[in-house]
């Protein structure tokens, strides 16, 4: 469970370690900011200048038709509409223009988000609070960690130990015993396992005469502790197995997201891995990171000029789609994020169905007090519904 848990991508530390995160992600979210916002106010002055530009070019287009209704000269009309076709031309140019200053924005806020999700989705040791809070989960499912129990379970092994030539199922508990290895490790209490030990507790209990009053009502109160622990770590099998599927998806989105880096950045952008890696993912100057992303925005505008110019049919077609790409990448993201916090909320259920279990209360006080931890500092770094917001609304329409 815990390597599952630990190659995901969150990491909830109240250390040192976790402030560097924090900050990492606040100079992140301030890089973002201040390229999509410069990639705007260029874009918006653009707009403005395009506005003005179309309506001085109307007004001459309509004084030229005007001019022209009203000459009888053949020769000047061929030269008005002649004049008049170079005006249409120029006003095309500025739409274009206009066009190509959408997709630049567009296609720059797709990689700049396809890069900023490399540092997301990387995945980060759950260390230090996380680590305490999983430590402290498996840690309420091992009865050694209860007091007294270590102690009477020597006992009760010394007695499986002795009886178990004259009964099979202790011989076979015996075996199990040994198989599992040292309980204090933390062997879970479940399945058959489970089952072989309360038989073989029973039969402990049973055993012992009217001598043995102090060791009998202590082997009830183990036999009930056993199984306490046995169904809660039952209830918290249920949860983790969704670990599982929310690890593999989080795989599936490192490939697609390592491919979709691969197609954009050396294949379409020209642009190395290494020179990315060195000027972007591990460089600390959040302004050297701000303005190496403003210069791929440049290189990506003179790659769509290029290709508006070799290929003006269907020039839009790629970028359109890689933009696609990242934009469902990021929902995906999302989605993933959702789950994790909907996963952790079940253990808040969890938490509160065995937080009146005279056995378990004392242990569920202190790893609420974890889950708390963890939740918050989850909730302070993801924002799904945020994300997933944020994601449907990455482009300005044209």
């Amino acid at each position: 469970m815990k390597k599952i848990l630990f190659s995901l991508l969150i990491c909830f530390s109240l250390s040192t370690d976790f402030y560097a995160q924090i900050y990492a992600e606040t100079q992140e979210n301030t890089v973002t900011e201040e390229v999509l916002k410069e990639l705007n106010r260029e874009r918006s002055l653009l707009s403005q200048n395009l506005e003005f530009r179309i309506k001085e070019i109307d007004s001459k287009i309509n004084n030229l038709d005007e001019s022209i209704k009203n000459t009888n000269s053949a020769s000047e009309k061929v030269e008005k509409l002649l004049e008049r076709v170079k005006f249409l031309e120029q006003r095309q140019e500025e739409i274009d223009k206009n066009t190509i200053s959408v997709y630049k924005y567009n296609y720059s806020s797709a990689v700049l988000n396809l890069a900023s999700m490399e540092r997301e989705i990387k995945p980060l040791n759950l260390f230090n609070t996380s680590r305490e809070f999983y430590t402290t989960l498996d840690a309420v499912g091992n009865p050694m960690n209860y007091e007294g129990y270590q102690e009477w379970f020597g006992k009760f092994k010394e007695y499986v130990e002795e009886e178990k030539k004259d009964d099979a199922r202790l011989e076979a508990l015996n075996h199990m015993l040994q198989v599992t290895g040292d309980l204090a490790k933390g062997t879970p209490f479940t399945g058959m396992f489970a089952g072989s030990l309360f038989d073989g507790i029973s039969q402990f209990i049973n055993s012992l005469n009217r001598r043995d009053k102090k060791l009998k009502e202590q082997s009830v109160k183990m036999l009930k502790l056993t199984s306490s622990i046995s169904q809660f770590t039952h209830d918290k099998d249920l949860i983790e197995t969704e670990w599982e599927g929310i690890n593999k998806n989080l795989n599936e989105l490192k490939e697609l997201q390592s491919t979709a880096m691969e197609e954009n950045l050396v294949e379409i952008l020209g642009i190395s891995k290494n020179e990315f890696a060195q000027k972007f993912t591990n460089e600390t100057d959040a302004k050297k990171r701000t303005q190496y992303i403003l210069d791929i925005s440049k290189i990506a505008e003179n790659k769509i000029v290029e290709e508006k110019k070799t290929n003006p049919e269907n020039w839009k077609q790629e970028y359109h789609d890689q933009m696609l790409s990242v934009q469902n990448l990021k929902i995906r993201f999302g989605m993933l994020t959702f789950r994790i916090l909907e996963n952790l909320n079940k253990y808040e259920k969890l938490i509160a169905k065995y937080e009146n279990d005279p056995f378990l209360q004392a242990k569920m006080k202190n790893l609420k007090l974890k889950l708390d931890l963890v939740r918050n500092s989850f909730e302070t770094t993801f924002n799904p519904q945020e994300y997933i917001k944020a994601s449907n609304e990455m482009y300005i329409v044209e």
